[in-house]
């Protein structure tokens, strides 16, 4: 009977190694602040080229409220995303979420990302680096 266990070890390990493979990810964050925000750009990638990119957006000043309705829109090398007319939350914060299936264009971890917000007539360009 012990021979039987033994002799099923190696047909195991061999499906959970493909298990572990298939369900692996590369994840990298970009971020970058100026005197008003910070940003920061999580890319998650998988295996079965899906990906995700989750944006916060933190406003770095005392009223909140002063912002108003705001803008933003994320450039990549894969193109970008963005969302206008929307509220930071009490705490001073958004995020924000985007993602791409095979067919579309990836986000390559060199890549230059530039972040734009406009709020209240203002409008500052913040650049992300990889950290």
């Amino acid at each position: 009977m012990g021979w039987i266990i033994i002799n099923k070890i190696p047909s195991l390990l061999v499906v959970l190694l493909f298990i572990l493979t298939a369900c692996s990810s590369k994840t990298f964050t970009f971020s970058g602040e100026t005197d008003n925000w910070s940003a920061e750009l999580k890319v998650t990638q998988t295996n079965d080229d899906y990906e995700t990119q989750e944006f916060k957006l933190q406003y770095k000043g005392k009223d909140i409220n002063s912002v108003g309705e705001l803008t933003y829109k994320i450039d990549t090398n894969a193109g970008g995303f963005g969302e206008s007319g929307i509220k930071l939350t009490k705490g001073g914060f958004l995020i924000g979420r985007d993602e791409a299936n095979p067919t579309n264009a990836k986000v390559i971890e060199d890549s230059e990302v530039k972040v734009t917000v406009e709020w209240n007539g203002n409008a500052e360009t913040i650049l992300l680096s990889k950290n």
